[in-house]
């Protein structure tokens, strides 16, 4: 008897849903064109988060190279044993100055950042209020943490500030991603920092998709609208725009000093990996010197986006270079992505649980280093694939 047939059953069971996934292998660098396993033809990319085309650059490898020579690769230890090294505080020192904050710590990921932000800081007695589409890195860390949650929609803070003047509560927490990664709409942080004032709370702000894109320096959405000095914790995914792995965080020194004497997801993991370091801050200091790469972000977006409006596509309330189109049936969203594909263009197609049944889309990714050319053929693959069917034509 196979013990794991009630696997197979499931996965059957989402493959007849339009929710198996499966992994695609690239075998170029990640950039705005990249080629496939088993596929002779190049793909224009739109759906990396590879926003600012730092995966593949130059400097950025050679500052990797010239780690490897001086650190060698792995950290070999936790950061509390032998595995703080150099780089690394390098890389705190570095984000703490660019945050304005007291300090920072770096993890391995978002993930882990998240989950040891929240499942360590707010304890029992406190609650945790999450925007109902933060990441799930934010909430599975809430869930697992010992104060109580509740979540709040972004169109209606009410509830958020009914949940904050209930006395009962020891500390109050407000988390909340700066720009949403399904829908690419972004956080009222002005509000936000309002109530938080009003109800002496902690405001915690996951700026993964806002880091390096806005900003007058890249330091993100809080910096965009003025309000970095107001964000009690930030947490800064280094995925992104950074095109690194791991993730900062930065705050008060007590905040992470408490980090790193009490948080399991930060001792008990090997140190990143030093070369990571080194990447790191080669990709920083041109997101800091090159405020052009944002600008042509920003262009590329807003450009794309127009092309999208006129055909009638549903585009949600994205106002930054993440751009939905809200297809809804899974199975209509795969076979848009695979037509687009056979055409030249790769956008994976997201589904549940990832973003609310019925909502599935193609969750379309702008590059800085995307031409009009790329960006008016994708508009065109799009109207031709549609034509003469209601797929994504919601709004005409």
């Amino acid at each position: 008897m196979d013990k794991f047939a009630f696997l197979q059953e499931q996965l059957r069971e989402l493959e007849s849903c339009g929710l198996l996934r499966r992994l695609l292998c690239v075998e170029s660098a990640q950039g705005p064109v990249v080629r496939f396993e088993g596929d002779p033809g190049e793909k224009v990319l739109f759906c990396s988060n590879n926003y600012l085309n730092l995966a593949e650059d130059k400097r950025v490898a050679a500052a990797v190279t010239a780690a490897v020579k001086r650190y060698g690769y792995g950290g070999a230890a936790s950061r509390l044993i032998s595995g703080t090294m150099k780089p690394h505080l390098d890389v705190e020192s570095t984000f703490s100055e660019f945050f304005g904050t007291e300090s920072a710590l770096l993890f391995p990921s978002g993930w882990t950042a998240n989950e040891a932000v929240l499942k360590t800081i707010p304890q029992k007695g406190d609650i945790v209020l999450l925007d109902r589409f933060d990441h799930a890195s934010i909430i599975d860390a809430a869930r697992a943490g010992g104060a109580e949650f509740r979540t709040y929609r972004p169109d209606n803070l009410d509830r958020l500030e009914k949940f904050l003047a209930i006395k009962k509560y020891k500390r109050r927490f407000i988390v909340t991603e700066s720009v949403f990664s399904m829908d690419g709409n972004a956080a009222d942080l002005a509000r936000l920092a309002g109530l938080k004032r009003a109800y002496n709370a902690v405001l915690i702000v996951d700026e993964a998709h806002a880091l390096g894109c806005l900003g007058e320096t890249g330091a993100g959405l809080a910096q965009e609208v003025g309000l970095l000095g107001e964000i009690d914790i930030i947490v800064a995914p280094l995925g992104k725009a950074v095109a690194a792995t791991g993730a900062i965080v930065a705050g008060p020194r007590t905040v992470i000093d408490y980090l790193i004497n009490k948080a399991r997801a930060f001792i008990y993991t090997t140190a990143p990996a030093p070369v990571t370091c080194a990447a790191i801050s080669a990709a920083l200091k041109i997101i800091k010197t090159e405020p052009q790469r944002r600008e042509r972000l920003k262009a590329n977006a807003e450009y794309i986006r127009t092309g999208l409006g006129k055909l009638g596509a549903d585009t949600g309330k994205s106002t930054t270079h993440i751009i939905p189109v809200i297809i809804g049936p899974s199975k209509d969203t795969l076979r848009i992505s695979k037509d687009l594909y056979d055409r030249g263009f790769f956008i994976a197609a997201i589904r549940p649980p990832t973003v609310p049944e019925g909502s599935a889309r193609l969750r379309i990714s702008v590059q800085s280093d995307h031409t009009k050319e790329q960006l008016d053929g994708l508009v065109e693959a799009i109207e031709e694939i549609t034509k003469g069917t209601s797929a994504i034509l919601r709004c005409r």
